[in-house]
């Protein structure tokens, strides 16, 4: 056969074969094609196994950089095996050469664990500083610096000097960090390190003064140019924590803040906090996580910061071990149970913490971070190692790749009962004989390598594990890193798995443009840790910081990777080193590797003058509220009615604004909680002040659950309407009757008769529904206190002219069993000059009564189903027809993420004992499952435990499979919509429903308020967040107030929120006021707290 031809047939055969696969963005590499041969095999012996070792199945790790200066990253393996590691140089086209034993680096500690690269003497050269485990279950060893002798010939050498340099530490370490943390010009050093004391004690956080020699991180200064000559543990003074009570797992290092110096985040397993090290730029650190994070993750593994999201800040994922399949994910121990955790959080001094991978996400220099994990689709990787954030398909945006899998599964419920009964035996015989028994007896934990591609922010991250080559990957994945190993242009990946041979993923994406910078310093920093780079293409913003420690137990190598897409150019790159001088280069090729020289380099570099914050559109008012604050009585609804989705009894303060005493100032009523009365505040010229004798101190043991002044008796003074409610009574109690206060025009207040409504209200509503003059009144009733689900009756009040109402007829308008009612407006929406009635409930759609002059029609908004909370109607794009503005619970919660159907309530007297039960559940791919676990089920309904005996049995039951069949003798309620949106009105009564902006979808909407002073369209402040959760569940604590407004088209956008996203607290009511002057001022209402008050300031 002629060659051509023999050639054309292979070339066809192959492109045949190319086809049968399917072709992925990462390709795995074979041993036989790399050379890389390495695999990380677990010694498991007697007493040193996970019954003995809590972190047995935590693996090794992983660092890519260029030890012999080629141009080429070379790679280096962790074992937990004494002379186990690896060094593997690069020979290009993914070939690799193992030099461990002429290189001399194949570790010398029974169990290594962490390792980064750094230029530790400033020769140049990348050393490799190797973490180990000491000193505990029979290890031996201390970590290790190999200092790299530079080539000699074809080989490079390094000689061990830990104990020399000082840092030669023996214990419990995880992994170390190198950087300038002092800014001398030098690399400093943090190591952190894991616990050794029994997980189950909960300790008192004030142990975290303890130091204790093995286990407490150590933060080394770098004193290698000065007559010690080596590093000086300066922990002490500096403010770091040396205690037992972290179980160090995560370590990043970054400029949070943006001040120009490195602050440190450390992430704990089990019950201790995360640790957020603020620099101070005086050689100390303050630990300040509470004042900036409002939830970590529980299990803290691995962690990575980087800009997620191209706002020029820098975010944070800390992973978890939350599985994503339900069959998994119901046997698995997880969160604590109520009482345990308040105990936590009231007694011990931890803050909040839940089993889930916590994206946090930068609200502007470090202030505060908004967790978003839910909302972005990435926090259920299950037993999860190390998060990388890349770019690894070259678009601009950063991608999320997690390692994930453990060898064995110690918290699956079944394995932990089974052991419980096993330890019993064990005790009684004395013996380790079941020692064995019980690892067998340990289910297995392998899962896949997740990867996600990045959007930049403008929607939720994508699972393309599939797409992109990981989903079939089964097995036990820890340490790893990325680097571009090939030079081609795209990231590739490098993963420590334990048991099997190491995994090198090849990136074979579609050539676009990319940047590479590489950094020439200064002697004590020759590879510039530490520096920064702003890329500006195309209209976008990119940012990164140098840093090679990444991920879990790994390092990544020192270069930065922007993908810019199809653009051959950036516009300019700023660059700035840590002594903060920069330099700025413009109109820069694209594809051509950039060493940046210190040499450049010149000035101070100031982030305010570059990137300078907007003028604040709203100015705090301190001190305008006259100290008011709200004060919830404390309730525990889940003691009530164990099975509800949240509480019910935090849902105030609402406020009510008119001019009470005629002096042309607002004034304000502000609801009180059960057993305080609601305030009247008086405003003056420099505050408000409480009016005394207002009249309302008798009613103090009703719940105020909304206010509404109005005009009842046709006099001409705001009159006062109060709605009772609270979720905490029942029957015929006179807590729960409303209050009629009628005004004497000069802010006297005395209370008048009301039909007696005996219900758990939430909302009122005014209008002259039928033409008379007068303003009548709608009242929306919640739910029965003991019955939740179960709809409620909601009522129409008529006036007759003088302030007497009376109950409106069904055949006027029927609101028999309306549903669970959380907010109402009326308003003409079809433009026949009548009102009509706007109504918004939890698992409820947004229904319309439209007014037809003799009676009302009731129509349901299609497809509107949801947990609605609260609503603003406005002509918000401004074709002159009525909006609606719609609250809803948001997409950062787990009945949205990952869900694609509708959240479903089942409310029935399940087992028969005269009381209501709910059993909730959610859709994923189809099928629709149980949302609570086994034990939170079972305690209200015992009649379950007999019937599921193993929590195997209860995983990955579907609804119509579980439950004796409960579920299919129920007809559901449903709720289809998640998302708080804008409908838009047609004039005719018919809306058209879109999301609102991902800035309003990250926590329940309670309130909206709309903004006088644009020049050109509408704005609007939201607000929101809720505590009362379960701790499965988790606090909605991502967004208490979000300014957003008309663009283009009268399109919604998000607005620059000038600090508003720092605000901590559950707001509730957002309001309107007219202060001196003319002045408009913003009034913010928080569930047990003080009032808040704006200022307007600007246009937006």
């Amino acid at each position: 056969m002629p060659a051509t031809r023999s050639l054309a047939v292979l070339f066809l055969y192959g492109a045949l074969l190319s086809c049968g696969r399917k072709q992925t963005l990462f390709e795995s590499m074979p041993a036989s094609r790399t050379g890389v041969s390495f695999v990380n095999e677990l010694p498991e012996r007697d007493h040193l196994n996970i019954l003995y070792y809590l972190y047995f199945y935590n693996g090794g790790g992983v660092a890519t950089g260029d030890v012999n200066g080629d141009g080429l990253p070379d790679l280096y393996f962790t074992a937990n095996r004494k002379g186990g590691n690896k060094l593997y140089l690069n020979k290009g086209d993914f070939r690799f050469d193992d030099v461990t034993t002429a290189a001399g680096v194949a570790g010398t500690a029974d169990w290594c664990s962490g390792v980064t690269m750094a230029d530790v003497n400033g020769d140049g050269r990348q050393d490799i500083y190797v973490s180990a485990v000491a000193n505990a279950n029979g290890l031996r060893g201390r970590n290790q610096l190999y200092i790299n002798n530079g080539p000699s010939g074809a080989e490079v050498t390094f000689t061990e000097r830990a104990e020399e340099y000082g840092i030669g530490f023996s214990g419990l370490s995880t992994q170390a960090a190198f950087f300038d943390y002092d800014r001398d010009g030098d690399l400093d050093l943090y190591l952190l390190n894991q616990s050794h004391h029994p997980h189950a004690n909960i300790v008192d956080t004030a142990a975290r003064r303890k130091p204790d020699a093995l286990s407490g991180d150590v933060l080394y200064r770098n004193d290698l140019n000065t007559a010690a000559r080596r590093f000086t543990d300066v922990s002490a003074g500096a403010g770091i924590f040396r205690s037992n009570l972290g179980y160090g797992l995560g370590l990043a290092v970054a400029d949070f803040n943006n001040d120009g110096w490195d602050d440190i985040y450390v992430g704990n397993d089990f019950h201790e906090n995360d640790y957020y090290y603020l620099n101070r730029g005086d050689g100390t650190f303050a630990e300040s996580g509470a004042q900036h994070f409002r939830h970590y993750s529980r299990f803290s593994m691995g962690n990575d910061a980087a800009d997620y999201n191209n706002d020029g800040q820098m975010d944070l994922i800390t992973v978890d071990m939350l599985p994503r399949e339900e069959k998994v994910l119901k046997t698995y121990g997880s969160d604590e149970n109520a009482d345990i955790y308040k105990l936590k959080l009231e007694t011990n001094g931890y803050q909040h913490q839940y089993s889930r991978n916590c994206l946090q996400q930068n609200n502007g220099s470090g202030t505060s971070f908004s967790e978003l994990g839910l909302l972005n689709n990435v926090s259920a990787t299950d037993w999860s190692w190390s998060p990388l954030f890349a770019d690894f398909d070259n678009d601009g945006n950063k991608d999320l790749f997690i390692s994930s899998g453990i060898v064995k599964r110690p918290m699956d419920l079944d394995y932990i009962r089974f052991l419980s009964a096993m330890q019993l035996q064990k005790n009684l015989d004395a013996t380790d004989k079941y020692d064995q028994e019980a690892l067998d007896a340990m289910p297995d934990g392998a899962s896949h390598p997740f990867l996600f591609q990045g959007s930049g922010g403008s929607a939720p991250f994508r699972d393309v594990s599939g797409s992109w080559g990981t989903a079939g990957m089964s097995g036990y994945y820890t340490g790893a890193a990325y680097a571009d190993l090939d030079n081609d242009g795209a990231l590739d990946l490098v993963i420590n798995p334990i048991n099997a041979p190491a995994v090198l993923l090849r990136n074979g994406a579609p050539k676009k443009s990319q940047l590479s910078i590489t950094f020439k310093g200064t002697a004590g920093n020759t590879a510039g840790i530490g520096c920064k780079a702003w890329v500006f293409a195309g209209g976008r913003m990119q940012y990164q910081q140098l840093m090679t420690t990444r991920g879990f137990q790994s390092a990544s190598e020192a270069r930065l990777h922007f993908g810019l897409d199809s653009l051959s150019r950036a516009d300019s790159v700023l660059l700035v080193w840590p002594d903060q001088s920069y330099q700025l280069l413009r109109n820069v090729a694209a594809g051509q590797p950039l060493l940046i020289d210190r040499k450049g380099a010149s000035g101070t570099f100031s982030y305010a003058a570059f990137f300078p914050a907007p003028a604040p559109m709203l100015q705090p008012v301190p001190g305008f509220g006259a100290g008011w604050k709200h004060r919830e009585n404390e309730f525990l609804d889940y003691n009530v009615q164990y099975l509800i989705p949240h509480g019910l009894s935090t849902r105030g303060p609402k406020l009510a604004v008119a001019d009470v005493n005629g002096d042309g100032l607002d004034d304000l009523y502000a609801c009180g909680a059960g057993g305080e009365p609601g305030s009247l505040l008086l405003q003056g010229r420099n505050g408000f002040t409480a009016a005394s004798g207002a009249g309302f101190a008798a009613d103090a043991a009703a719940e105020d659950t909304d206010a509404l002044f109005f005009d009842a008796n046709g006099d001409g003074a705001p009159d006062l309407y109060v709605v009772s409610g609270g979720n905490e009574r029942t029957g015929q109690d006179p807590a729960l009757l409303d209050r009629l206060y009628l005004n004497n025009g000069r802010g006297q207040f005395a209370r008048a008769p009301l039909p007696p409504i005996y219900a758990n209200k939430s909302c009122v509503a005014a209008a002259d529904i039928d033409g008379d003059g007068d303003t009548d009144l709608f009242v929306g009733t919640l739910a029965d206190a003991r019955a939740y689900g179960v709809p409620q009756t909601s009522y129409l009040l008529l006036n007759d002219g003088t302030g007497k109402f009376s109950i409106a007829p069904k055949s006027l308008i029927d609101l028999d069993k309306l549903g669970i009612v959380t907010a109402a407006s009326f308003s003409d929406i079809n433009g026949d000059r009548r009102a009509d009635l706007i109504v918004a409930g939890e698992w409820m759609p947004l229904t319309v009564f439209r007014n037809r002059g003799g009676s009302f029609t009731k129509n349901a908004v299609p497809a509107s189903s949801g947990w609605w909370q609260s609503l603003l109607v406005d002509d918000v794009n401004g074709d002159g027809r009525a909006d609606l503005l719609a609250g809803n619970w948001g997409c950062n919660s787990k009945f949205w993420s990952g869900k694609n159907g509708p959240a479903k309530l089942y409310v029935s007297d399940f087992d028969k004992n005269g009381s209501t039960d709910q059993l909730l559940s959610y859709t994923v791919d189809g099928k629709e499952f149980p949302f609570l676990a086994k034990d939170e089920i079972e305690r209200p309904l015992p009649v379950l435990k007999k019937h599921y005996l193993k929590y195997a049995e209860y995983a990955g039951l579907e609804m119509k499979d579980a439950f004796y069949g409960f579920a299919e003798t129920v007809t559901p309620l449903e709720a289809a919509k998640m998302e708080s949106a804008v409908l838009y009105g047609d004039g005719q009564g018919n809306f058209t429903m879109k999301p609102l902006p991902v800035a309003l979808q990250q926590a329940p909407i309670f309130a909206f308020g709309k903004i006088p002073g644009a020049d050109r369209g509408n704005t609007y402040l939201g607000g929101g967040n809720f505590y009362n959760t379960i701790p499965y569940e988790g606090r909605y604590d991502a967004g208490a107030l979000a300014l957003f407004g008309t663009g283009a088209g009268g399109s919604l956008r998000a607005l620059p929120d000038s600090g508003l996203a720092a605000l901590n607290g559950e707001v509730r009511d957002i309001k309107l006021l007219r202060a001196a002057g003319g002045t408009a001022l913003v009034a913010v209402a928080r569930n047990n707290e003080t009032l808040l008050f704006y200022r307007v300031m600007r246009k937006p």
